[in-house]
């Protein structure tokens, strides 16, 4: 990746993407970019490919690429397109497309060479996403695999922070104390040695005690008084155990 690119997520939602291609490549672009208006245009198409378009994931517009009257099918396809992914077997036709994109405004990923887009190596873990990326492909994919395992763990403890971080929004202020309050567990060793454990509710005490020793009478009264049993799953009612 070069020092021009930025690293973001973006929200796929509503944004055009055009896969051209319709082979293993462009499946697995396909799988990869599902989340946006996914269009893939063809002469032929993969199984994969298909049984998407029969799931509703992604729409197919067969045309042969190679003639005038498919490119120009090519170009309509690009229209309000956000970004294009030229995945064709023909390095010479990608490159047409790509400026074909570019042309209409489209951000370029290219499977032959670095774009404007380029994909990352991603660990993803319930709401914990890691993007890895170097200019050595293999390099990338050997850092996820080594990551996977400790995202995993840093997955549990997002899961942990979200419930706490609700409750303290509704009882403690500022931002701030709230951020330090988040930061005392974080830095709590003997929650993570519960979470590499698996003792899922023996971290969700520590945790909720080393946030209650932190707060003062009266944040911890209004914190109590917020905690209803109704309706609160076993996991809740594991956490709240302490406390009675």
């Amino acid at each position: 990746m070069s020092g021009n690119h930025v690293p973001l997520l973006i929200d796929l939602k509503g944004r055009r993407v055009v896969i051209f291609g319709g082979g293993d490549v462009a499946e697995r672009k396909a799988r990869l970019f599902s989340q946006g208006d996914l269009v893939v245009v063809s002469r032929e198409f993969s199984e994969g490919i298909l049984r998407m378009s029969s799931d509703g994931i992604l729409k197919i517009m067969k045309a042969d690429l190679m003639s005038e009257d498919g490119l120009k099918i090519a170009e309509m396809a690009l229209e309000g397109a956000f970004i294009a992914i030229p995945a064709t077997s023909d390095k010479r036709l990608n490159s047409e497309l790509e400026e074909m994109a570019r042309g209409k405004g489209a951000l370029v990923n290219s499977v032959d060479r670095e774009g404007e887009v380029v994909v990352p190596s991603i660990v993803k873990k319930r709401s914990v996403v890691l993007a890895i990326s170097t200019r050595i492909p293999a390099l990338s994919r050997y850092i996820r695999m080594r990551l996977e395992r400790e995202v995993e763990l840093y997955a549990l403890m997002a899961e942990l922070l979200s419930g706490i971080r609700n409750k303290l929004k509704e009882n403690v202020e500022p931002q701030s104390r709230r951020r330090d309050l988040l930061w005392s567990v974080l830095s709590d060793s003997s929650v993570w040695s519960c979470l590499e454990n698996g003792d899922i509710a023996g971290a969700h005490e520590k945790a909720y005690m080393r946030v209650r020793e932190n707060l003062t009478p009266d944040e911890q009264d209004n914190l109590d008084a917020g905690d209803s049993q109704e309706g609160l799953d076993k996991r809740d009612r594991e956490r709240m155990a302490w406390r009675r």
